[in-house]
């Protein structure tokens, strides 16, 4: 169920310069298992040392201020909450203080004495599958998250939209099956290019 997300996630940030690496070998399909344990560890590989932190909502352009990280991929997709239900930015909040609030300790709990190499500790993103665009939700739910120890957001949609902008219809993607996927839906008009979408 949650290895596309994976697999989704860590494509988009290979194809930003980082090297990721999972951080549960293997995960049982027990409703137990989905508040268990980390998803992947990523390093960028690009960072350069000097520049700010990135801001909460990462998007492409804020990844090269990011030099390493702990990412909950799993976030809101184990929850019976059916996500096309959620109308604005108040069902996002609600669902954020009753449900996912209660568990972003338990995703990121990992051992302080693991050194990751790098010096300064890694950063906490969540992935959200959905994510206010309107205030002042989008700031209550930046605060919220923030005061339980998440340092940023990374959102589902616009990796997926990035990596199918990315994908080009006349080149061969043999390392990558997601990419390769991709390519077929965009050959076949199944699905365009976000800029497209705007013309």
């Amino acid at each position: 169920m949650y290895k596309i997300e994976e697999t989704i996630v860590s494509e988009y940030l290979e194809q930003n310069g980082f090297l990721v690496r999972p951080l549960r070998k293997s995960r049982s399909q027990t409703k137990k298992s989905l508040d268990e344990g980390l998803d992947l560890y990523v390093r960028n590989m690009v960072f350069r040392e000097g520049g700010r932190d990135p801001h909460f909502l990462l998007f492409s352009s804020e990844l090269r201020y990011l030099e390493s990280a702990i990412i909950c991929v799993r976030g809101w997709y184990g929850d019976k909450a059916a996500l096309a239900s959620m109308n604005g930015g108040a069902d996002v909040l609600k669902h954020l203080e009753t449900n996912v609030s209660k568990r972003v300790k338990k995703w990121f709990d990992y051992d302080p004495s693991v050194s990751f190499g790098t010096k300064s500790p890694p950063k906490k993103i969540l992935v959200a599958p959905v994510f206010p665009t309107q205030e002042p939700y989008r700031t209550q739910c930046t605060d919220l998250l923030k005061s339980k120890g998440v340092d940023g957001i990374l959102s589902f949609k616009s990796m997926t939209l990035e990596l199918i902008d990315r994908v080009d219809t006349k080149q061969i993607y043999e390392k990558s099956e997601l990419l390769q996927f991709l390519r077929i839906l965009k050959t076949f008009d199944l699905v365009k290019d976000s800029q497209m979408d705007l013309l």
